[in-house]
């Protein structure tokens, strides 16, 4: 099931990210494979900002050869230890991901009800992040933000 905000993936440049990712793997003596190439220039094809490893194998049903739920599972882990992709935990058994590169910091609000994802960015949410953090002598290095409730259109239509 797609839960996600629909909202066009950013604009990258495949080359530079592909370069990234070579690069990376090479450092961990893996391989660019075919089938790892073909994983990540389906995510950059996608019309989804977030998406499960489900959505991904969904997207090479008709591909011969196809490229096997395993190997989606196994690029996704690699590709997010390259932090080219991010990996949440949306309150649920499934994982959802999106693209790091090229984007924006921003957080999350999640539907309850029917599983939308919403992105925000608050700069007075962020600055008041940053003081909580140094009040307590923490540097701060990322946070990732969640915010669970109900959205306006399950609201109106009394999912509660």
């Amino acid at each position: 099931m797609a839960r996600s905000s629909i909202r066009k993936s950013p604009t990258l440049d495949i080359d530079g990210l592909l370069d990234k990712f070579e690069s990376f793997l090479q450092k961990k003596t893996l391989k660019l494979t075919s089938q790892r190439r073909q994983i990540l220039e389906k995510i950059l094809e996608m019309d989804k900002t977030h998406f499960t490893a489900d959505d991904l194998v969904d997207q090479f049903r008709d591909q011969r050869p196809r490229v096997s739920k395993a190997t989606v599972y196994r690029s996704l882990s690699v590709m997010v230890e390259a932090g080219i992709v991010e990996e949440h935990q949306f309150g649920d058994s499934h994982k959802v991901y999106e693209l790091s590169e090229g984007r924006q910091h921003h957080d999350h609000l999640i539907c309850t009800a029917c599983s939308k994802i919403f992105e925000f960015f608050n700069a007075d949410m962020e600055k008041l992040q940053d003081k909580v953090a140094a009040s307590h002598g923490f540097h701060a290095t990322h946070h990732s933000q969640k915010i669970f409730g109900i959205c306006a259109d399950c609201w109106a239509k009394g999912n509660r």
